[in-house]
């Protein structure tokens, strides 16, 4: 029997002690791959839009360096940014009465001159006093007693109308928390008033803005169409969720439930509701009968396999050439018998789409959601002005997730309550091109002081 030297049986000893600590380490390192793949993923996956994502892909990192579009700057045609010069509301003379240099008063005007156009704020308004003498009123034909109102006085608190408005605006639009908001009108206004006093005056805003509110689901159900999009919201540290519903003519109506199930849509568009919607493809909205799949999610949804194999390349690549096909075909204006004759032959080529790729046991998750959403990719056609993605619906959710990130969560369901009031009629009216300001003001004084 062949026996080793003790020197290579040392040797071998050796490596198999560092070849099982290797494994150790392989194990622990894939491990920790897992772990460091599953951190990533809650922030880049498929269902992350683009605007958030953190990491861009190094290809298109690179396409960017290697790109030749010359200097950066505004495109062609670009109207500029220079503020067109307004006609002054007052002419000052600065005329000098002592030599700069010397201190001379023996100084002439030599009728010439440089004119400067300075747009100013005036001095910042303090807090005004007033006080209604509301007088008692009897019609003398109908016997009816009743108080004398005033466009500027409210029925109820001690705070005018202009200072309702401000406030609101300073949360709202400038997205202020309430401490800042305190400082602010200190500081500006000369205006003393606790956080309680500012949280005070919002819900009495938010209690005004309710009937406008409710006449927004009328018009929500009324609509020719509506984009649906929510989001999570937490209220006192438990998981809520921000419903968006935005129509074709720009009513936004934010809608806070515990739920996120199909109650919600059931409640705010209706048992009965006919018409389309425009979606992601989440499962509270399968049971409605006209959608529109949003093709933004289902780029992302490809995208995310565009990687993993060269069929899954080549089915990122047949998807984008669809979408481009659908968007070009819209452009054109088409009748809607060409809509029509259109749709049929963009499904049949989708349904073909599935079938050949469903195949490939790696890209089954993407082919089961192209296979899910199979007659509600091109709705979209029979709805001349309806877009094919839900971005309209994400967009008028933006607001409300950079709100998310500022407050962390609602201290109360009063709270979330009147903020969906406002929230929802100054994103409405923003949207229709309306002064957010007057509208406001306008609304505040019909429901606080007149009626």
């Amino acid at each position: 029997m062949l026996r080793w030297p003790k020197k290579i049986i040392r040797f071998i000893k050796k490596l198999k002690s560092k070849i099982q600590g290797l494994e150790e380490e392989n194990q622990l390192l894939k491990e920790r791959i897992k772990d460091l793949q599953r951190r990533l993923a809650y922030y880049e996956n498929a269902h992350t839009p683009p605007s958030a994502r953190k990491l861009a892909k190094k290809k298109k990192q690179d396409a960017k360096k290697s790109s030749k579009t010359g200097k950066r700057g505004a495109p062609k045609g670009h109207r500029g940014a220079t503020r067109p010069k307004p006609e002054p509301d007052e002419t000052i003379d600065v005329i000098a009465d002592e030599c700069e240099r010397c201190g001379s008063r023996n100084v002439q005007d030599l009728d010439e001159m440089k004119r400067c156009i300075i747009e100013d704020f005036l001095r910042s308004q303090e807090i005004k006093i007033n006080q209604y003498d509301q007088h008692k009123m009897k019609c003398m034909d109908c016997g009816h007693e009743f108080i004398s109102k005033h466009p500027d006085c409210p029925q109820k608190g001690n705070f005018g109308i202009s200072l309702l408005v401000h406030v609101t605006m300073l949360k709202f639009h400038l997205r202020g928390v309430l401490r800042r908001i305190q400082d602010f009108l200190l500081f500006e206004n000369n205006f003393e008033i606790s956080t309680k006093g500012v949280h005070d005056i919002l819900l009495r805003v938010g209690d005004a803005c309710k009937i406008s509110y409710e006449k927004n689901i009328e018009r929500i159900r009324n609509a020719a169409w509506v984009h649906i999009d929510e989001t999570g919201i937490k209220i006192k540290g438990e998981k809520y969720w921000l419903w968006i519903f935005r129509t074709n003519t720009n009513d936004i109506l934010v809608v806070i439930r515990k739920s996120r199930g199909g109650k919600v849509p059931d409640e705010i568009l209706g048992e009965d509701w006919n018409k389309p919607i425009i979606v992601d493809g989440w499962s509270a909205y399968w049971k409605y009968l006209i959608v529109q799949r949003c093709w933004a999610h289902l780029l992302r949804e490809i995208d995310a396999f565009e990687e993993l194999s060269d069929h899954g390349k080549q089915l990122s690549e047949t998807i984008h050439n669809c979408f481009n096909s659908l968007k070009e075909f819209l452009e054109k204006e088409p009748s809607m018998g060409e809509r029509r004759k259109r749709k049929s032959e963009f499904e049949h080529e989708m349904k073909d789409i599935v079938e050949k790729y469903s195949k490939f046991k790696e890209l089954h998750k993407p082919t089961t959601y192209l296979k899910n959403g199979l007659g509600k990719w091109y709705t979209c056609l029979l709805f001349p002005g309806m877009e094919p993605t839900n971005n309209l619906g994400e967009h008028a959710m933006r607001e409300h997730v950079i709100m998310r990130k500022i407050i962390g969560c609602f201290r109360s369901k009063r709270g979330a309550k009147n903020y969906q009031y406002i929230a929802s009629l100054l994103a409405s009216w923003k949207l229709q091109n309306k002064n957010i300001f007057k509208e406001l003001e306008n609304l505040l004084r019909d429901q606080l002081c007149m009626s």
